[in-house]
């Protein structure tokens, strides 16, 4: 019915998305490493967003009683303002555009079907139960480090089990429509052109489970970020910093710089700790002063280490000890 371009597909590691204005214009694509659309999406902000959907609402019931450019430029400037956020609500832009396009070549067509406001006065509501369905399926499913040792089959079992006395526990899947087809000249893969958002949602979560994508909590921002096989990483490439750093970069630095100080600070604990122990077998002290000083040592250390005291407190505290 709608004449535009989105579609999907996973190749060489990487998540495709292809799309234009019309079947006629020139088609753009924007890829990103795999799960990452998915992983950007479950961890957005949806009730941020409630204000914008509200706002396409009202314009779209103002719409009905009087279709006019405004209502329409409302809702297509909010639209446009959602897309750059997430590759979803792009698909979500063009399908509207599509859709006021075809009710203005329609108008003997029923206006409240092709532009149902409730398709979109309900997604903040709809994408924060499936937010949750998801956080749930990468922790109790495909969580590497859960300390589960059963099969992922299993696990996912369990966990689509739990719906039955928890409602809403877990995602549904649901039929989607995929091709199998050639997508360029050394590509041929399985594509999905989308008829919702949730289609979307559907496609990468599905190829997530398929392939048993294994998922860990970045020790840094404390997201979930999918890692390959026989790979060790503990930060992702997710969250940005103002500068523009990701977590991996940030990360690396701040464990390189506390390894740093960690080796300062047993450093400056052992030279102290041999200094005194030297001490007995000169008799400027006795064993008992000795130990009893190496207790209280090892404590303040260990507080050192925990970040309850800093180090240049812990050396004053060693020189004045």
């Amino acid at each position: 019915m709608f004449d535009y371009v989105f579609y999907t597909y996973f190749a060489e590691g990487r998540e495709h998305f292809v799309y234009a204005e019309t079947g006629r214009s020139r088609k753009k694509e924007k890829n990103f490493p795999f799960l990452e659309s998915l992983l950007r999406f479950t961890y957005l902000d949806i009730w941020s967003l409630e204000p914008a959907f509200k706002k396409m609402d009202k314009a779209l019931l103002d719409f009905y009683r009087e279709p006019g450019f405004d209502s329409q430029a409302v809702v297509m400037n909010t639209l446009g303002n959602l897309a750059s956020q997430h590759i979803y609500f792009e698909f979500l832009r063009l399908d509207w555009q599509a859709r006021f396009h075809y009710a203005e070549q329609h108008p003997d067509k029923d206006v409240h079907e092709i532009l149902p406001h409730k398709q979109l006065a309900h997604i903040p509501s709809t994408v924060d139960i499936l937010q949750k369905q998801i956080m749930r399926l990468f922790q109790d499913v495909l969580d590497i480090d859960d300390g589960k040792k059963k099969p992922t089959q299993e696990k996912l079992q369990a966990y689509l089990e739990k719906e039955k006395t928890h409602p809403l526990y877990a995602y549904k899947f649901q039929t989607i429509s995929t091709v199998y087809e050639r997508i360029s000249k050394d590509v041929f893969a399985e594509s999905l052109h989308p008829t919702s958002i949730y289609d979307l949602i559907e496609f990468s979560l599905r190829e997530c489970v398929k392939r048993e994508q294994r998922m860990r909590i970045c020790s840094y921002c404390g997201k979930y970020f999918a890692i390959p096989r026989r790979n060790t990483a503990e930060f992702c490439t997710l969250t940005v910093d103002e500068n523009g750093h990701t977590c991996k970069e940030v990360g690396a630095m701040k464990r390189w710089a506390e390894k740093k100080n960690s080796d300062e600070l047993f450093k400056e604990y052992r030279r102290e700790y041999k200094k005194r122990f030297n001490w007995i077998k000169a008799g400027k002290i006795s064993p008992g002063s000795f130990y009893a000083w190496s207790a209280v040592a090892k404590g303040k250390r260990d507080e050192c280490a925990e970040g309850r005291l800093s180090f240049d407190e812990f050396k004053k505290w060693l020189s004045e000890s």
